[in-house]
């Protein structure tokens, strides 16, 4: 984009998401259900400990599978991020929604990929601007979110009303130093 002859720059501080739906093909899509299904596990609490899901941390060498391919050439093409951590999550939140910013390691951008669940509003993820609920993406299969989830706080919205068990992958990206 121009402005007056200067290109404009992105402003660090800059607050996104992007979602789109019908990510992967429908073969891509039925083989990650399956898998996603099958696996282990286990508990994951927030610092006050309680239990807000559960979660399968794939190996580093998952890190190479073409989705990560497909990801980047979708949401990032043109910057030089690397996954820190993927996971595969198991939620049902009927409790209350569980705000957070995720700002451990060297975090920058998340994607969210709703897997497997019932297509229900609250399913999906809600988005905070000034403290307040701004944004609310539903659950549907097969949408991708991208948004940098180390400065918008963001939940899970399950609480909220009706919903079901909801399975996500989960990716978490810093910068690729060279």
């Amino acid at each position: 984009m121009e402005d007056d002859g200067n290109i404009m720059q992105h402003h660090k501080e800059t607050q996104f998401v992007m979602y789109v739906d019908n990510f992967l093909d429908e073969v891509t899509l039925k083989s990650l259900q399956e898998n996603i299904l099958n696996l282990t596990y286990d508990a994951v609490r927030n610092p006050a400990g309680q239990i807000y899901g559960h979660r399968h941390t794939f190996p580093k060498s998952f890190y190479d599978d073409p989705l990560l391919k497909l990801i980047k050439q979708y949401f990032f093409p043109h910057r030089n991020m690397e996954p820190i951590s993927v996971s595969a999550h198991l939620r049902m939140n009927k409790k209350e929604p569980l705000f957070h910013v995720d700002n451990d390691k060297e975090n920058i951008a998340n994607f969210l990929f709703f897997v497997k669940g019932e297509p229900l509003l609250n399913n999906g993820t809600g988005f905070m601007n000034n403290g307040q609920l701004s944004s609310h993406v539903g659950f549907v299969e097969n949408r991708a979110l991208f948004f940098n989830g180390n400065k918008i706080w963001h939940s899970d919205l399950q609480s909220f009303g009706e919903s079901s068990s909801r399975y996500t992958l989960n990716i978490f990206y810093k910068e690729k130093n060279e």
